[in-house]
């Protein structure tokens, strides 16, 4: 199954226990393909370089260069074409969908409320990482 999981699941399975680390662990087992784009990467990088992750940074003891290391490591780089989505509420998160669209993701699974309430885009659902497991992964 192709997804695409938005910086704040990336930053949550990275940092914190729960269920996005539990959407890590399937791209890890090879149960799910996750795809990114280089812009992505590079929000990923300048969000996990936040003073305000850096605490549960040292704490998780994986600097982030070495996340970033795991985060290429599970993921798929996809080029991609921007997209117009008048509708959405916050133009930065239209990276999100054009990542999907390029990618023909099955799924985008993010806990933004502003790409939530879209529910889907372009046939591609749009869901938390708890709808995601519900859905997709029931047993997991």
């Amino acid at each position: 199954m192709k997804i695409v999981l938005d910086i704040n699941v990336w930053i949550s399975g990275f940092l914190w226990s729960g269920v996005p680390s539990q959407i890590l662990r399937l791209a890890q087992n090879q149960q799910i393909t996750v795809f990114i784009s280089e812009t992505l990467l590079q929000e990923l990088e300048e969000a996990l370089g936040r003073a305000k992750f850096q605490m549960r940074i040292q704490q998780r003891g994986k600097p982030v260069d070495v996340l970033m290391s795991v985060a290429k490591q599970l993921s798929n780089l996809c080029d991609v074409t921007p997209v117009e989505v008048p509708e959405l509420r916050d133009p930065d998160d239209a990276i999100v969908l054009a990542t999907a669209l390029a990618a023909n993701a099955e799924a985008i699974v993010t806990g933004d409320r502003d790409l939530l309430v879209l529910n889907e885009f372009s046939g591609i659902p749009i869901v938390t990482p708890q709808d995601f497991l519900s859905r997709y992964f029931p047993s997991a």
